[in-house]
């Protein structure tokens, strides 16, 4: 049992670090953000870890240490993409007047 709940204040503090040790930016749309931290906040408290929140857990951290926020394809996913598979976090010079796509899944399958 997770014993050391957080708050949203908590996880967009969290975000905002890894965003600026990595020179990236956080999604603009407000609703979105929210959306997206609500989710990681909401799987830390019940996993004890920041499971992507637009991934399955297998709510076992070694099966989804792949998947902890920020997950091993952001990087690669930022690079070739403009921003990671859940759109939190965004190349430091993406155009949010553009349309934000879906991109690949580059999780194995038998994950």
């Amino acid at each position: 049992m997770n014993d050391h709940k957080r708050k949203l204040d908590d996880v967009k503090k969290y975000v905002q670090g890894i965003a600026q040790r990595n020179d990236w930016k956080l999604n603009s749309n407000h609703e979105m953000f929210n959306d997206l931290t609500e989710g990681l906040m909401i799987n830390f408290n019940r996993l004890g870890y920041y499971n992507c929140p637009c991934r399955d857990s297998q709510e076992d951290r070694n099966l989804d240490r792949d998947i902890i926020c920020p997950c091993q394809y952001a990087k690669p996913d930022i690079e070739e993409f403009g921003h990671c598979y859940c759109a939190l976090y965004f190349n430091k010079n993406f155009d949010f007047t553009q349309e934000i796509s879906m991109i690949p899944e580059r999780r194995p399958l038998s994950k």
